[in-house]
């Protein structure tokens, strides 16, 4: 039988946190069973005064009020919270999401000495506007029912997968730092597009649709990948000629292996 999320609540009122809380309300769920705390009393109220959620400067109080918990907390603070609530968090015994980038779950065990159930999320920046991608990784608590409780509540920002976490410096290079890796492709075609003598906002919608139509049809079409380059790719023609200089400039080659590096440095800063 699968779980639903009754009361939730998180640490941490930032911009991922605040995302999430925006996918909740925005998909029904009830805001007086939000609860978020935070030390920065701006966040605070900005939360309260968007979504009439529950807000608290006080850590203790939303772990005692909610069966699931996210801990969305800066890497460098993570480890003076999980001290602060090392009594708490066992004795209330939620479902702990953690999204705390490089904080590997082994690490928060160890921290709370608990046979806590435990997912580690990894979304991405589109998530703010609901078209996220999160990774989702479990511990060995976690039983198939309880994994319909981080699927809708990261389903309320886009997609989700479940990865084993030895994926997740992967998924951090090429997923959650992917949107980087677009803007920096709309930046170079914004410097080409100088010519057309438009504006910049103009030019900018040009591209970003061009790039969601062309990523719509190539996640709908049965065609592969490659037949939809050589559906646009003429003998000859301009395509070809743009292609031939991307492909003796080595630029798949290149965009690989930025990916796989960034995916050792995750492992680095990771410590893995």
């Amino acid at each position: 039988m699968k779980k639903n999320i009754s009361n939730i609540g998180f640490i941490g009122a930032g911009n991922m946190a605040t995302a999430i809380i925006s996918g909740l309300i925005r998909n029904k769920f009830n805001n007086s069973h939000v609860f978020v705390s935070s030390p920065e009393e701006d966040h605070l109220e900005k939360l309260k005064g968007n979504f009439s959620v529950n807000v608290s400067k006080d850590n203790r109080e939303v772990v005692n009020s909610v069966s699931t918990l996210v801990l969305a907390v800066k890497p460098n603070v993570v480890e003076a919270v999980l001290d602060e609530l090392s009594t708490e968090i066992p004795k209330n015994d939620p479902l702990l999401i953690s999204i705390v980038a490089g904080y590997k779950i082994a690490s928060i065990e160890d921290k709370l000495d608990s046979k806590l159930k435990i997912v580690r999320a990894m979304p991405n920046t589109p998530a703010s506007i609901g078209m996220g991608v999160s990774a989702l990784t479990a511990n060995q608590w976690i039983v198939e029912e309880d994994k319909s409780v981080p699927e809708s509540v990261f389903g309320s920002i886009g997609l989700t997968c479940w990865l084993e976490e030895s994926a997740f410096d992967l998924f951090t290079a090429l997923i959650g730092s992917g949107p980087a890796y677009i803007f920096y492709l709309i930046e170079a075609l914004q410097e080409a597009a100088k010519g057309l003598n438009l504006d910049e906002s103009t030019t900018k919608e040009l591209i970003t649709e061009m790039i969601k139509g062309s990523s719509t049809l190539a996640n709908q079409s049965e065609d592969s990948l490659s037949l939809l380059r050589e559906k646009v790719t003429s003998p000859g023609g301009v395509t070809e000629k743009a292609l031939e200089i991307l492909n003796r400039k080595e630029v798949g080659r290149s965009i690989i292996e930025a990916i796989l590096e960034a995916s050792d440095k995750s492992k680095t800063l990771g410590g893995s």
